[in-house]
């Protein structure tokens, strides 16, 4: 049987809102990758990012992740913060691989916690499977 690490994936921006937020998209994807912005069948506008990594960082991690999304936050106008302070779900969500590993760990700083508040968001965390439905390795 092979062996499969658990392993930090990346960090989702997830924002939902009941209102449009163009600004904030245009603005966010122009720092930050946008995955997508829609509007739902519900009425309301979903949007995800991901950090703008250049490369030039030699770690991967949430914390780096995080903060040069918080920084991109930081760095919106007032009418982009605006729609941003609109949004009902403002959050990080921190993915990972779940393989074989036991007790995989992966530290979030404080200061990483503290700008996330700062910018009044929250962090979730999602957990992917490594495996197939019937055990078999992906």
């Amino acid at each position: 049987m092979v062996t499969i690490d658990s392993e930090y994936v990346n960090t989702d921006f997830d924002l939902k809102s009941e209102s449009s937020f163009d600004i904030l998209n245009r603005e966010l994807s122009s720092r930050c990758h946008g995955l997508h912005y829609t509007q739902g069948d519900d009425g309301h506008y979903y949007a995800c990012f991901e950090s703008d990594d250049d490369g030039e960082m030699s770690e991967s991690g949430a914390e780096r992740d995080i903060l040069l999304i918080v920084n991109a936050l930081n760095m919106l106008s007032d009418a982009a913060k605006a729609e941003l302070d609109a949004c009902y779900l403002r959050e990080f969500n921190i993915g990972f691989h779940c393989g074989d590993s036991w007790a995989f760990m992966h530290s979030i700083p404080h200061n990483a916690v503290a700008a996330v508040s700062d910018v009044g968001c929250s962090l979730a965390v999602t957990l992917y499977p490594m495996r197939q439905p019937d055990g078999t390795p992906r």
